[in-house]
């Protein structure tokens, strides 16, 4: 579904909403959002590996710890990481968080707070809880789309994901164009469904992110605020294999969405690793490929150079013989039988010339798993982006 141009209906228990609060300087762009539960729902979280953390993941953690992994509200802020700021950053999430607790009605631990924008500013509390009672009298179910906008920060374009499956819906939001190599998330996603899970929630958090959000990146550089959210009611009965899918669905395409929205990209790269032992060898190799400047630089060029691909896998600690390898870039057999195949490059230039999404390919002839991995490429627009970024 086009996000862009349809309302998004959360799952039956959920409301949203997205409002200005003056983070943003356009007041006709959202910059606070909220997700609310009728009552508090099972939760489960994975956050940033980075060693910097945002204050929101520190709080974050306690709240889930101390709530039993019950939650009720997830507030969120654009324009602003508070990361970086010490224990007073902590606090003055915490302060967000206890007030719309007051006004929700619930513990303050069952409310989780995420941030995202610059590093190094303080957080400015009193315009988040100054706007509080209009964000909670905006929230509804078919406010989906007013929540994704209000995380957006170089994103072009809000990003929501709606799938059914066995009577049960999942509606999934990110936000992310820069800083983009999930370790344990991306930037920030929020999954929601009302379905009921089987077994651990955590553990199914973490397969879904497996093959979705582990498997995306925009520039090899890992946010410190990374946060990734899963609510689920349970009010559906489901099967958990049925649910399972639909989840790491929405997952997918959110990644696609947000790597074919990288800053300055003009191209959504698809790469496709086949022929590896085990998954995690095939999306190793993925995320190695999908990291290279030099391959991502290529497709920027629409220049059909192979050979950045092959030897970008050749370096990821993977052992194949490169002579079996196979590489495509869209239909063309580009290397093959230990030999390039010059005479397929004018149809592999087309590809990445006419094709907005294109799909790079090596096949490491030693197994049987596989596996797909989403980046986008390289242009000088990304590079003027993040030379502005602050200024």
């Amino acid at each position: 579904m086009n996000a862009a141009a349809l309302h998004v209906i959360l799952p039956q228990g959920f409301r949203a909403a997205g409002i200005h609060c003056g983070l943003k300087k356009q007041k006709d762009q959202p910059d606070l959002g909220l997700l609310l539960a009728d009552l508090p729902v099972p939760a489960a979280a994975i956050f940033t590996q980075n060693q910097l953390l945002g204050a929101h993941v520190h709080l974050c953690r306690e709240h889930l710890q101390h709530s039993g992994g019950l939650v009720r509200a997830v507030l969120a802020n654009a324009r602003n990481a508070n990361c970086a700021t010490g224990a007073q950053g902590i606090e003055d999430a915490r302060t967000c968080c206890r007030q719309l607790a007051e006004r929700v009605g619930c513990p303050p631990e069952q409310v989780l707070m995420t941030s995202t924008g610059p590093i190094g500013a303080p957080l400015p509390v009193d315009r988040i809880t100054g706007h509080l009672d209009a964000l909670l009298a905006a929230a509804r179910p078919d406010r989906g789309l007013d929540f994704a906008r209000a995380i957006m920060t170089t994103d072009t374009q809000p990003k929501a994901v709606q799938q059914t499956a066995a009577g049960c819906t999942v509606t999934g939001f990110a936000k992310g164009a820069g800083m983009i190599h999930p370790n344990m998330a991306t930037m920030l996603g929020f999954l929601l469904t009302d379905g009921r899970p089987a077994g651990d929630l955590p553990a199914l958090l973490r397969t879904v992110a497996d093959r979705s959000f582990h498997r995306l990146s925009i520039d090899g550089d890992t946010s410190p605020n990374d946060t990734l959210l899963l609510l689920a009611t349970g009010r559906v009965p489901t099967g958990g294999s049925a649910l399972a899918a639909a989840l790491t669905a929405v997952g997918q395409q959110l990644a696609q969405q947000i790597a074919a929205d990288g800053e300055g990209a003009s191209r959504l790269i698809t790469v496709q690793v086949r022929g590896c032992r085990s998954e995690a060898e095939a999306t190793l190799v993925g995320r190695t490929i999908a990291t290279s400047p030099l391959v991502k630089t290529a497709v920027a060029g629409r220049d059909p150079n192979w050979g950045r691909i092959l030897s970008a896998a050749g370096r990821c600690g993977i052992a194949f013989t490169a002579e079996r390898a196979r590489v495509w870039i869209g239909g063309a057999d580009v290397y093959s039988g230990g030999r390039p195949h010059p005479q397929h490059e004018p149809a592999a230039h087309q590809h990445l010339l006419r094709e907005s999404a294109v799909i790079l390919g090596i096949d490491l002839a030693v197994g049987t798993a596989e596996a797909d991995v989403w980046t986008c490429d390289f242009t000088k627009d990304y590079v003027q982006i993040n030379a502005d970024y602050r200024t």
